[in-house]
């Protein structure tokens, strides 16, 4: 059986980013290397950045009369979204978390693009929905990690390095 295709054209795949999640809830950044990385990818069919920008916006007399718009602030964030999968470790952590609040919810989050760089950092996992659907449908499941402060990007050169034991 032939492999996936990594691209169509010239057109990258989806199925070439990895998102990982740290089961052992971990909440802080110098716990990358004990962190227990669990990949988010069986059941899951749809992933959504969005920046949530802040911004200011403002008009003044050089304008004549049109204004413009500062981004002030972020919070960059995923919805992910598919199919619930029972028995996936990275499905079955973030569904343990459904009815909880505060700290419980934040844990590190790691999302790689397909030329091998990434970002990673501490996130709440919001807006949880680990079933729900038709009756005779698969049951959904989706789930918002948002990133607490700017995540750290590493660069697909420099997680090579990391890859292959070199320190940055």
């Amino acid at each position: 059986m032939a492999e996936a295709p990594e691209k169509i054209g010239s057109f990258i795949l989806n199925h070439k980013v990895k998102m990982e999640i740290d089961t052992a809830g971990n909440k802080d950044m110098s716990a990358l290397a004990s962190a227990k990385w669990a990949r988010l990818a069986a059941g899951i069919n749809n992933v959504t950045p969005a920046e949530n920008d802040t911004t200011t916006n403002d008009e003044y007399y050089d304008g004549e009369g049109f204004g413009t718009s500062d981004v002030t602030s972020k919070r960059y964030q995923f919805t992910i979204a598919g199919h619930r999968l029972n028995g996936d470790p990275a499905q079955d952590y973030i569904a343990s978390k459904q009815l909880e609040i505060g700290d419980s919810l934040k844990t590190l989050f790691k999302f790689t693009y397909p030329d091998g760089s990434y970002i990673v950092g501490v996130v709440t996992l919001t807006n949880i929905q680990a079933t729900g659907g038709a009756p005779g449908a698969k049951q959904t499941f989706s789930v918002v990690p948002v990133f607490n402060g700017k995540p750290k990007y590493v660069s697909a050169e420099d997680a090579k390095k990391e890859q292959s034991g070199s320190t940055l």
